[in-house]
Formats: structure tokens, sequence, C-alpha cells
């Protein structure tokens, strides 16, 4: 009996959300509140990749990358009016975190029923 896994839940609710925010034509500042809270979820997640996770120098260059987005992401929303900089700052770190999500690939999608997973 196989069970949806919560990673992959929680990826796919936060990824297609993401993803129409990152699309969309203008950005509200009150859209903020329907994304910022993901935006560490969704890095972590496409920093945890197979590809990273033994390399250090990869996962310091995802970390940086990662926290240089979200520092970029709230400074976009936190200047007002929006000026050519801050959109500029908010189309690339979009741009960044979509990429690295693309690359990432799929958390695990089943698991079996009753089955815990051990840290």
């Amino acid at each position: 009996n196989l069970q949806l896994s919560p990673e992959y839940i929680i990826y796919t609710m936060f990824a297609s959300n993401y993803i129409g925010i990152a699309f969309a034509r203008t950005l509200h500042y009150q859209f903020y509140c329907w994304y910022f809270c993901s935006l560490p979820m969704l890095h972590w997640m496409a920093t945890m990749s197979p590809q990273s996770a033994n390399n250090l120098a990869r996962m310091s260059i995802h970390l940086a990358t990662s926290t240089a987005a979200i520092f970029g992401i709230e400074y976009a929303f936190n200047i007002f009016p929006a000026t050519e900089k801050s959109s500029m700052v908010l189309q690339l770190s979009h741009l960044l975190l979509l990429t690295k999500i693309f690359a990432a690939g799929l958390p695990s999608i089943a698991v079996e029923a009753g089955e815990k997973k051990e840290n």
C-alpha cells in the first residue's frame, strides 16, 4: 500500500504556487505573503539534491545563492514604489530559484503506508 510522501506533497504545492508567482504579469506587495514562507523550504529542497549532498563546495555555493536570492526578494518587496533596480533584483532572484527547482529534480514520490522515515 503506497502513499504520497510528505516531501513530495509540500514540494508540489510550494513549487506550483511559486511558478505562478514567478510568471505573473504584475506583482502587488500583498502577493509576497502568499509565498514568502515557502522560499526557505524551496531553496532547501532544491539544494539537497543527490548531486550536491556529498560535495561541500557545491553545497556552499547553493547556500550562498539561496541566501542571496531570499534577501533579494525581501529587498525588492520592501522598496515602494518599485524602481527599475528593485524589479530587476526580484526577477533575477525568481529566475535563480526557478532554475534551481528545475535542476534539482523531484523528491521521492511514494512511501509505504505505515513506514516511518528515519532521520
